[in-house]
């Protein structure tokens, strides 16, 4: 009986530890265009889907916010990432002038507007070794200007 009391407890802390392992990200992407907005967190495997022509912008990964006339004024939105493990990531926003839902490409270079959370990348395409960091703690504050 013991035994089963100590497991127990083992699994118990074990789990309140692993839940500390999660984190969040947040902060404010700003714009001057129309389109609707999405804000993408990926590790780099998704970021490789995300760097080819015609990648559908709907997944999971990616926070979908719908222009409309008092986000058009405001210039900005927020957004929040929860319950994130820690590891290496990009955040990426795109703003979707055309409203496909697609990353649109003119030769190599990515056609729309575009940010990241590593300030003032200044490249037509954003690489991961540029715009990759490391989550170890909650990050806020995060300000992407497209």
């Amino acid at each position: 009986m013991k035994v089963i009391g100590i497991v127990i407890i083992i699994l118990a802390f074990g789990g309140i530890a692993f839940g500390a392992e999660n984190h969040t990200i947040s902060g404010d992407v700003h714009f001057q265009w129309d389109g609707d907005i999405y804000i993408c967190l990926y590790n780099v495997e998704k970021y490789k889907e995300f760097y080819k022509q015609g990648h559908d912008l709907s997944q999971p990964e990616c926070k979908y916010i719908r222009m409309n006339a008092d986000l058009k004024k405001a210039k900005q939105v927020s957004f929040k990432f929860e319950s994130i493990p820690k590891g290496t990531y990009s955040i990426v926003s795109y703003q979707d002038e055309n409203k496909n839902g697609k990353v649109d490409f003119e030769g190599w270079h990515i056609k729309e507007y575009w940010g990241t959370y590593k300030e003032n990348v200044s490249v037509t395409s954003p690489t991961w070794d540029l715009i990759k960091f490391d989550l170890e703690e909650n990050i806020s504050g995060i300000r992407i200007q497209m």
